[in-house]
């Protein structure tokens, strides 16, 4: 083998030295930092395949196994910890024969004496016995002087014995990608501002929740809470988990379940299977949306930016485009419901009569109701939950001032003792209670939790959680199913006439307090649809501040529902019908976020969900391909009755018993079933491997201390 062979790979990457001055001469702008993150992706680079090549050197210098060889290995790992290289292998003085070693050790004892002398004290010391140099080499090899250790070279890497031996900027790069080391400044520069504000970071780790107000802290907010893709510091991050009971005790806890128990009452289903319907598709519902607010808590992002964990990240545009749409038109229908409602209410004859009274009064309001809507979503954060509080509170008083007034009105017993209906026709009611409150809202469960602190409970977060979407909504419609069934039929199946009725009841004001209700929780839920929906735009990378954004979202959704109002007969059924549209992609992938949530156990990485190179990669090809196959299986098993959706139910069509799939809507619930299958078969090890890596990147974040000077 030729001697050059002999010399170890050179260096290609740069010195620590030379990446210290090129981060110090970086701009402290975006374009200085995206520089040198690239800068040190790319170095991060070379030192693996500086790594990769020394192993093989060193493989093939064994292999080789002569003198020369073998030095060559001992004096580059010798360099590499800043010692003085070897001129020969320790050890290597030529060994005695064993017999001449033997002789010299009988010839020792020949001349010791027979017998044990009384030794003196002086002689009680230990006699040193002389072996010839060869022995002594043998069980004694030379070894190199004691000196004090050396400080770590920027060269040290990984030998083929897998001794280690890293300095600072080593362990920086030491993730399998750069993004780790990122997420690691960006954790560390959070720290460093809460120490220069005057908050220790060893008191902000174990900090307490403590608030003035019920649920929910925010400090130092702005009036309008800035809309990013950022997760929201752990400092800010202080709401508790009774929090969730605010957040949705506005959808759960005003006269909003009222309107579902009036549409089922138009069934017909008997009163205790529709109270038993309505309970399953609401327990339903909160479930799949306090998942969503235990993925906020651990993060602090929105949902379909965490999305993109299960997805890739470039893959999870395609279903969060889906579901954008989605909010959307839960936006419009919304709008379409005060307008449906209003037609009824103000009894106008014609709605393309603008000029009418009744139709000025009704889109006087329609403006108002959008405009504080917008103005809602445009602040956000403190204003919104505000609101949220004070319409939910709202709404429970106007309910218990409805009961106390209302509760002689019918008899318990006698709707009890209704003989049971179909059960098939109590499912589909469960199925549409699902998607109009759980599917619905299941894309937006981790936009009202960012706030969460991370010390919360999760099962805290679900139970709080479930009280607001569950036992209150079901209480609140199941007394107003008691009411509507009492009631004439007529009257039970139009707005204008129940509120007249309402009004009989006690007196007139009544009615009109319940209608004035509606419209402050319909104009709070329209606010939280809109916010969503900006956070839905920003995932899918239509990055725009609230100040435009809302009224730009605003204005789409008024007017696809006025459209809708205006050229639509049975408003109210072809709300229904797009709910189950909507229902289908979105309970797909409800599925498999959920089931990808419910399998973690630690945060996200925060900078890998907006890194096609970081732990989640572009595309995730299972989850991609078999959320499309379940949203197809869903329309295969679901039958909607809307022009242009002729084709859904497909795959029934080939089964006995269409009129279950048509009744019961089943195939939203296979989808959801199918797609929640896939993460567990197929997803449980990729997942376990990136919680793997996310903890290591933790691990080294003393270590980036030490680099930065940064001290607790």
């Amino acid at each position: 083998m030729d001697s050059s062979n002999y010399t170890p790979p050179a260096r290609r990457s740069m010195t620590d030295e030379e990446i210290t001055t090129a981060l110090g001469n970086a701009q402290a702008d975006e374009a200085g930092i995206t520089a040198a993150m690239e800068l040190l992706e790319t170095q991060a680079q070379l030192r693996d395949i500086e790594k990769m090549e020394f192993s093989a050197w060193v493989i093939e210098m064994e292999r080789n196994g002569s003198k020369e060889a073998l030095l060559a290995v001992e004096n580059a790992k010798r360099a590499q910890q800043g010692l003085e290289p070897l001129n020969e292998l320790p050890g290597t003085a030529p060994v005695q024969p064993i017999e001449d070693v033997v002789a010299h050790l009988n010839n020792l004892y020949a001349k010791a004496p027979q017998t044990e002398p009384e030794l003196s004290p002086a002689a009680e010391a230990p006699v040193e016995i002389e072996l010839p140099p060869a022995v002594e080499a043998q069980f004694e090899p030379e070894l190199p002087p004691i000196q004090p250790p050396p400080e770590l070279q920027p060269e040290a890497i990984f030998t083929a014995n897998q001794t280690e031996s890293f300095d600072e900027f080593d362990r920086l790069l030491a993730a399998d990608t750069v993004v780790g080391a990122e997420d690691e400044l960006t954790a560390l520069e959070e720290e460093l501002a809460a120490e220069v504000s005057g908050a220790p970071v060893s008191a902000i780790e174990g900090i307490e929740v403590v608030e003035d107000d019920p649920g929910v802290v925010f400090d130092a907010e702005p009036a309008i809470e800035p809309v990013k893709l950022e997760s929201v510091p752990k400092i800010s991050r202080r709401s508790r988990a009774s929090s969730q009971f605010w957040a949705w005790l506005g959808l759960g806890g005003s006269v909003l379940p009222l309107g579902l128990a009036w549409f089922v009452s138009k069934t017909e289903v008997s009163f205790s299977q529709s109270v038993v319907a309505i309970f399953l598709g609401a327990l339903a519902s909160a479930l799949v949306i306090s998942v969503g607010a235990l993925a906020g808590k651990r993060s602090g992002l929105p949902t379909l930016l965490l999305s993109r964990a299960p997805f890739g990240v470039f893959a999870n545009a395609v279903p969060a485009s889906i579901l954008t749409l989605v909010r959307l038109f839960w936006s419009a229908a919304i709008l379409a419901s005060v307008f449906a409602f209003g037609n009824d209410f103000f009894a106008i004859e014609s709605r393309t009569n603008f000029a009418a009274t009744p139709n000025i009064t009704l889109l006087s309001l329609a403006f108002v109701a959008i405009a504080s809507a917008v103005t809602l979503a445009i602040f956000g954060g403190r204003v919104l939950f505000r609101a949220q509080q004070a319409v939910g509170v709202l709404g429970v008083i106007v309910v218990v001032v409805f009961i106390a007034f209302t509760a002689y009105s019918f008899s318990i017993q006698g709707l009890l003792a209704e003989p049971s209906s179909s059960w098939i026709d109590a499912f589909g009611i469960a199925v549409l209670t699902f998607s109009v409150f759980g599917l619905a809202w299941t894309s937006a469960g981790a936009d009202f939790a960012r706030k969460l602190a991370t010390t919360a409970r999760g099962a805290s977060v679900v139970g709080w959680g479930v009280l607001a979407l569950v036992l209150i909504p079901t209480v609140v419609a199941s007394y107003g199913l008691a009411l509507f069934s009492s009631t004439s039929s007529t009257s039970a199946k139009n707005p204008q006439n129940l509120i007249a009725e309402l009004g009989s009841f006690v007196a007139p004001w009544l009615g009109y307090l319940m209608a004035a209700s509606a419209m402050v929780s319909i104009v709070v839920v329209l606010a939280m649809s809109l916010y969503s929906s900006n956070l839905s735009l920003h995932s899918i990378g239509l990055k725009l501040t609230p100040v435009v954004a809302q009224p730009i979202i605003g204005v789409l959704a008024v007017g696809s529902a006025f459209i809708g109002y205006l050229y639509i007969e049975d408003l109210w059924s072809f709300i229904a019908d797009y709910a189950l549209i909507a229902a289908v992609p979105v309970a797909a992938w409800s599925g498999i976020f959920i089931s990808d949530v419910l399998i973690r156990r630690i945060a996200y990485h925060e900078i890998s969900l907006s890194r096609s190179y970081g732990f989640y990669k572009s595309i995730n090809w299972v989850n991609l391909v078999g959320w499309l196959f379940a949203t197809v299986i869903g329309f295969g098993f679901t039958y909607i009755d809307q022009p242009g959706f002729g084709w859904t139910g497909f795959i029934a069509d080939q089964l006995i018993n269409q009129s279950f799939w048509s009744i019961t809507s089943f195939g939203i619930v296979m989808g959801f079933a199918f797609a929640s299958l896939l993460p567990v078969l197929f997803g449980i090890p990729r997942i376990k491997r990136q919680e793997a890596e996310v903890l290591a990147i933790e691990a080294r974040r003393d270590d980036l201390k030490d680099i930065f000077g940064l001290v607790d």
